[in-house]
């Protein structure tokens, strides 16, 4: 147990930044590579606790990205202080599984404060937060501006060298959650649209729309999408025919006639159709399957 809180201690002190983790982590392999090489001459029998030790703390941070996920992250800290930062049906359990809509982001600062392996926390939320932003980003392009905000956060922190610099890091990683994040998530449902639907909106719309014309422009992306994954997106390998290709771009095309008339003049619809088929292309590889999951 002493063994293992010290590991901890450890492995929370080379994550001070992105340099010192990466200068660790660097000298880590070299030792493993001199190490084996030697084994098992009896000249590395002096070292083999202190090999013991680099290893297990190198392990820790290789598992922790591995591992990472926001409500891991989130969890691990409510155990470490003892204390819920989770709000479920306005019941506040240790083991609710944490999810971002359900955070109490005052509570989480307080639980932070609490923390004896801070640097740890700051490092398990930015891998957390960077999985979570590849996943978005991947299904739709359009929120590559988060990924943006995200990086500039982290471009701070890794610039700090002291204990002042992870505590900023971890107030920005927490407004980014609760400001920018969150709301993105929920999006979809407050749109009253799935995120596949959502993406292919997102291509589509304009800030000048009124809300007519948005309700619309939702009916045009719902109805493209399901048109096409009822019929051609169900075909195996259908990037791979020129013949169906066509006719996918053919479809869109049709769909498209129907956006308002006056926010979307003739002259911009081989544009949008483009963008349209391109994002097709890159999530729907075919035979029921798509980026989002397999679809009906």
């Amino acid at each position: 147990m002493i063994k293992l809180a010290k590991i901890t201690e450890a492995t929370n002190a080379v994550c001070l930044n992105e340099t010192t983790r990466t200068q660790f982590e660097v000298a880590a392999r070299e030792v493993f590579r001199k190490y084996k090489a030697l084994y098992p001459e009896v000249q590395v029998k002096p070292f083999i606790r202190q090999y013991n030790a680099i290893e297990a703390i190198y392990g820790q941070l290789n598992q922790k990205t591995k591992k990472a996920d926001i409500s891991e992250v989130m969890r691990l800290l409510q155990q470490e202080v003892n204390m819920s930062i989770s709000l479920v049906k306005n019941e506040v359990r240790d083991s609710d599984y944490v999810d971002l809509s359900n955070l109490d982001f005052d509570k989480l600062r307080a639980a932070f404060a609490k923390s004896n392996h801070k640097n740890t926390v700051v490092f398990d939320l930015q891998q957390a937060i960077e999985k979570k932003l590849d996943q978005m980003v991947s299904q739709n392009p359009i929120r590559l501006k988060f990924y943006e905000k995200y990086k500039e956060i982290i471009e701070v922190y890794n610039a700090g060298k002291d204990l002042k610099a992870v505590q900023e890091a971890f107030d920005n990683l927490n407004d980014f959650m609760e400001n920018e994040l969150t709301p993105e998530l929920e999006r979809a449902m407050r749109e009253e649209l799935d995120e596949e639907t959502l993406a292919l909106y997102d291509l589509l719309k304009k800030p000048t729309l009124s809300k007519k014309e948005e309700d619309a422009v939702k009916k045009v992306a719902k109805v493209t999408l399901e048109t096409l994954k009822a019929e051609k997106l169900k075909l195996e390998h259908w990037r791979e025919s020129t013949q169906v290709s066509a006719q996918v771009k053919v479809t869109i095309n049709q769909s498209l006639q129907y956006l308002p008339q006056e926010p979307y003049p003739d002259d911009e619809l081989e544009l949008l159709s483009q963008d349209v088929y391109q994002h097709i292309y890159s999530h729907y590889q075919g035979a029921g399957m798509s980026s989002y999951g397999y679809f009906g």
